[in-house]
């Protein structure tokens, strides 16, 4: 470790590290637009710039922090005059071209060139001649779009291409006043990481089609959360409109895991917790809320409470029941999934389909199953969905538990199946195949607590960020009382 001074603090700082990463993790604040900790430092931008004397004594200077290396006795200065003026002179280069049209920028409210203007005050320009006119809307693919106006050239999103994905798809194209952000030959961006530019872009210049004009930022509620994808398990913020309609995933920083990143599968996946509600009074066509039993008009609405002895009840009276639990499961909902099974006598599984095709160098591991370690670990076995239909066309009654559990083992498959099989979902739908017998509502994996083991052992939490619907019970819950309810069905007999 080297030694050097920040503001008057003498501190131990890794020598590896550029001067900016050691004031940031001291929790001393460079401003930075250039700068990225994921990225290859270049320098480009110069508002990191702080002042710095070799040692006590020695006459200072002005340096960019991101492109400075630390060295034994450094004494640095972050607050000083000199260092204000440096960055205002930046940001009045910066402000020359940049559109006043912060009311209708997705990026208005996490904005660094917002901050650091105010932070610097820095609301003046001494030139009298036109900004230049530059595209305000172009396309760069089926995920980003491009605001030349805007763009400050900090280069991030051409160091992302070549630095994390080690593909290049950006550059820097014309000269001087001229020089715009631009694909090759305008070529489309290709790929499943494109949504990390709108991520790391500093300012409003590159943003994400599918979130454009969908929020104020100031008006999203943030909860830590997990990426239910694939078996990768990254880190990541779930975004809601005042706490009620998921808007945005995004990453955040794990370096065990994805450090900054996040796939845009991952990214793009809203549908399954953003689907509407079944019609009022129906229980098909939309989300389940309480539960379904099958009568002599269908499917037909009841109460969870009233639905779960009706449950007890067939599950005692057909023995040999199998019990599959979805990939989406909780380390929590197994631990309750597994005392059914022992209630039950029956092998604990969970649901295993195929690999995507998705796989990569980078994140994705290609296996839907977020929690695939986390339930091996508690001793369930996978099951495939073809393995499994065969495994329920021959059983009296079985229990399909969790998460999209329907939809993963095949509403073709279901379908097929004889209608002398009592199966029961616990699912987010309901579905009118001949053998499903009951039906009971859960929350998605964005309106429940708990934790998923990734494919490196790395465990992931949830936390509810939105509520669920009213009359959806947790799962881990129904279980419990399921198993409590059959020991008593079990000590009557």
């Amino acid at each position: 470790m080297t030694k050097i001074q920040i503001n008057g603090r003498e501190l131990e700082v890794d020598p590896k590290q550029p001067l900016i990463r050691a004031c940031h993790d001291h929790g001393v604040d460079v401003p930075m637009y250039c700068y990225h900790p994921g990225l290859q430092a270049v320098g480009s931008c110069r508002i990191c710039q702080v002042e710095v004397a070799g040692a006590p004594g020695q006459p200072s200077r002005v340096v960019a922090a991101c492109r400075t290396p630390v060295s034994e006795g450094m004494v640095v200065q972050t607050d000083t005059p000199k260092a204000h003026e440096t960055r205002r002179e930046c940001l009045e280069f910066l402000l020359k071209n940049h559109p006043l049209d912060c009311p209708i920028c997705d990026k208005a409210g996490e904005c660094d060139l917002q901050d650091y203007s105010y932070n610097e005050g820095q609301g003046k320009g001494r030139s009298s001649e036109p900004r230049r006119k530059l595209h305000k809307r172009k396309s760069l693919g089926d995920v980003i779009v491009l605001d030349e106006e805007r763009c400050i050239l900090c280069s991030r999103c051409v160091r992302f291409f070549t630095d994390v994905t080690k593909k290049a798809q950006l550059t820097v194209e014309g000269l001087g006043s001229r020089s715009v952000i631009n694909t090759f030959m305008d070529k489309p961006l290709e790929g499943n990481y494109q949504g990390n530019l709108a991520d790391i872009c500093p300012v409003g210049a590159l943003t994400s089609k599918k979130f454009r004009f969908q929020a104020r930022v100031w008006n999203l509620s943030k909860s830590l959360s997990t990426c239910a994808e694939c078996s990768r398990g990254c880190s990541i913020s779930v975004e809601s409109l005042r706490g009620k309609e998921v808007k945005r995933f995004r990453p955040r920083y794990n370096a065990a895991v994805n450090q900054w990143w996040m796939c845009d599968t991952g990214r793009h996946a809203l549908a399954p917790v953003t689907r509407a509600l079944a019609p009022a009074g129906a229980v098909l066509g939309g989300r389940l809320t309480g539960a379904a039993v099958r009568g002599y008009n269908g499917l037909e609405a009841r109460a969870t409470e009233d639905t779960l002895p009706l449950v007890a009840d067939m599950l005692a009276t057909h023995s040999g029941a199998t019990l599959v639990l979805s990939p989406f499961a909780t380390e929590e909902e197994g631990k309750a999934a597994l005392e059914l099974a022992r209630a039950l006598g029956a092998r604990p599984q969970f649901l295993s389909p195929a690999p995507n095709g998705l796989k990569d160098d980078l994140l994705h591991t290609g296996d839907p199953c977020p929690n695939r370690r986390g339930l091996t670990e508690l001793g369930f076995e996978p099951v495939e969905p073809a393995a499994l239909l065969a495994q329920l066309a021959t059983a009296p009654a079985a229990v399909l538990a969790g998460e999209r559990v329907l939809e993963l083992v095949g509403h073709d498959g279901l379908a097929k199946l004889p209608s002398k099989l009592r199966l029961v979902a616990f699912d987010l739908e309901a579905a009118d195949h001949a053998c499903l017998h009951m039906a009971i509502s859960v929350p998605t994996h964005v309106e429940k607590a708990g934790h998923w083991t990734n494919v490196d052992g790395h465990r992931g939490v949830l936390n509810v960020a939105v509520a669920p619907p009213a009359g959806v019970r947790r799962l881990d819950q129904s279980l419990q009382t399921l198993t409590r309810l059959l020991a008593g069905v079990s000590s009557k007999a």
